[in-house]
């Protein structure tokens, strides 16, 4: 799982702004299309820079790297906010190793559990450092 900071990517100009989600979130540069459609995209509507975010993210090349991307928006943001809205397959991912160890779990029955006490860890702030 890859975390990005959503503040730095919008920013720059609409090359840079191009190019930077190209590299971070796909891990390649733009082609010839992808530009010129991202392009047309901005200059149509110049304030959606964080929608283009998000729909690259949920794009199917994006999901064929194999590797959620989440975005933290707020500046403040910090990772244990963000783990409570990851899916329980990005719960497991993150804690594979921790799951492995474990004789043949269920992980549908532990993601969900998991995913709880790491809110509560969270609010509570006992343990969980971000």
């Amino acid at each position: 799982m890859r975390l990005l900071k959503g503040a730095e990517l919008l920013q720059g100009s609409d090359h840079e702004f191009i190019v930077t989600i190209f590299r971070q979130i796909l891990q390649r540069g733009p082609d010839e299309s992808g530009y010129r459609h991202f392009r047309d995209a901005l200059e149509a509507e110049p304030g959606a820079r964080r929608r283009i975010v998000e729909d690259m993210v949920a794009s199917p090349e994006a999901r064929r790297l194999g590797e959620e991307v989440l975005i933290l928006w707020d500046q403040g943001a910090s990772f244990g906010r963000a783990v409570e809205d990851l899916s329980a397959e990005a719960l497991l991912a993150l804690f594979r190793q921790k799951f492995e160890k474990l004789d043949r779990p269920n992980r549908a029955h532990l993601a969900p559990v998991l995913k709880e006490c790491l809110s509560l860890a969270r609010k509570r702030r006992r343990w969980w450092p971000y």
